[in-house]
């Protein structure tokens, strides 16, 4: 079986979409029968992150669709992305029929836009690793003029059409499937953890991490506010954070502000995350809202860590049982936070209570479970003569 998978961007990302569609490949592509493609749009001759099974076939259009992205005002980014789609939509017609898939798996990226055009012959499926509405709650992060934010609203909505028209779209959690009643090609299929640990973190050391690109989205800003009031209470503890994005300076700078550099280091990512969460006896996730399913959290959880994250949309809540396997916070409540941090902090015993607990759940996120849901949704699309292209 034959299957494409269209990733935006690249796979020099340590992202957990590029983390997920790798590991993903790897094992498809050590099964018998199957043939496994990649293609990227603005690879540029970067090295890859993540180690890839020299079975998996890649292609680099390097379209360089996001190349300025951020340099350009909201008109020359709308006029450069329609001379860029008609670009990749050319490239990418030509490959998929070179290439002559089964099925061809997009990840909501431009292509979106144009894949059910292209008649190639494929079943269509789409896997959604962000919120529904990821464009228009980025619009309001992003500007403050109501166009943006307008234009945003409107292609969520054709986001919403065109992901009806795909033969499946695979969501990671019930509430998003929930979200879209209105029509019935949704399936939900979590990511699954690639690795699961023999050893658990025995939740001793006063040491709390974070893992995640270093964005504003993702909120190390507020989870530096917390920890100052959590240094106030427990100065012995200290804050791993491991990521890498373009607001390390301003994240250092604020560090440096509360005089907090003794306690709180940023550490660039690493490919072995599963060994520092080891270390560790509290996983932090301090997110504002566009993770649909956090695969560190489900990974934190396999090493037997306690969580503490914001309640972001979709994602923590399918993750986190209120004080079973740790806890749940309303968004931008940053001392409510520190205060369930410093709660872990205080019992060693709850810590382990909620790791042990933590561990259990992690089980439903086995790679071979989830990836034999995979592989029974690929033998059903090929086999299901009513399916539509």
């Amino acid at each position: 079986m034959k299957i494409v998978y269209l990733l935006p961007g690249g796979l020099f990302n340590s992202g957990g979409m590029e983390r997920v569609i790798t590991n993903k490949a790897n094992y498809l592509a050590g099964k018998p029968g199957y043939d496994i493609s990649i293609v990227t749009t603005e690879q540029l001759g970067r090295p890859i992150f993540y180690p890839l099974s020299d079975k998996v076939h890649l292609y680099h259009l390097d379209i360089g669709i996001y190349t300025n992205f951020g340099k350009e005002n909201y008109i020359q980014k709308v006029a450069s992305r329609f001379l860029k789609i008609r670009k990749y939509r050319k490239a990418l017609k030509k490959l998929l029929y070179e290439i002559s898939p089964d099925i061809t798996i997009s990840t909501l990226g431009i292509d979106i836009d144009f894949l059910d055009k292209l008649q190639d012959g494929s079943f269509h499926l789409g896997e959604l690793h962000f919120p529904g509405n990821y464009r228009q709650l980025m619009a309001y992060q992003m500007y403050t003029s109501f166009i943006p934010v307008f234009v945003e609203k409107v292609r969520n909505r054709l986001l919403r059409i065109k992901c009806r028209k795909l033969t499946r779209l695979i969501v990671l959690t019930e509430e998003e499937k929930m979200s879209r009643k209105d029509t019935d090609n949704v399936v939900i299929i979590p990511n699954p953890l690639t690795y699961y640990p023999e050893k658990i973190s025995d939740c001793t050391s006063k040491k709390a991490i974070a893992v995640g690109r270093l964005v504003r989205e993702k909120g190390f800003d507020q989870l530096i506010e917390s920890w100052r009031i959590v240094h106030e209470k427990h100065p012995d503890w200290t804050l791993s954070i491991f990521g890498s994005g373009n607001q390390k300076e301003t994240l250092l700078a604020l560090i440096s502000r509360y005089n907090l550099d003794s306690v709180i280091e940023i550490y660039d990512p690493v490919k072995d995350i599963y060994s520092r969460f080891l270390e560790h006896s509290i996983m932090l996730f301090p997110s504002r809202c566009l993770d649909a399913l956090p695969m560190v959290l489900i990974e934190a959880m396999s090493c037997g860590l306690p969580l503490v994250a914001f309640d972001a949309p979709c994602g923590p809540k399918d993750i986190i049982t209120e004080g079973k396997n740790g806890f749940l916070v309303p968004a931008g409540n940053i001392e409510l936070f520190a205060e369930k941090v410093c709660r872990l902090i205080e019992s060693e015993e709850l810590r382990r209570t909620m790791g042990r607990a933590a561990r259990q759940m992690s089980f439903d996120y086995q790679e071979d479970k989830v990836m034999n849901q995979w592989m029974n949704l690929f033998e059903q699309v090929t086999s299901d003569k009513f399916c539509y292209i």
